[in-house]
């Protein structure tokens, strides 16, 4: 199982920060660039990869080595 973290789009809920080992969210954001610079912030301290699944079902994801925490929004 992956212990990476996932940016989601759930209706009513926005864009959300996950992770699925533990399964638990991190948080909401009616954007997806803040969710998406949050799950970085995230993956980076833990050191996992960052898996954003797009609207369309495309899937774009960030390696554990290219993550840092500056992000321009």
């Amino acid at each position: 199982m992956s212990t990476d973290f996932h940016v989601k789009h759930e209706d009513g809920a926005g864009w959300i920060v996950k992770r699925c080992l533990p399964r638990k969210t991190f948080g909401s954001f009616r954007r997806r660039a803040l969710a998406e610079a949050y799950g970085r912030a995230l993956a980076h301290s833990h050191r996992v990869e960052l898996i954003v699944h797009m609207a369309e079902g495309e899937k774009i994801r960030y390696p554990a080595f290219k993550l840092t925490y500056a992000t321009r929004l």
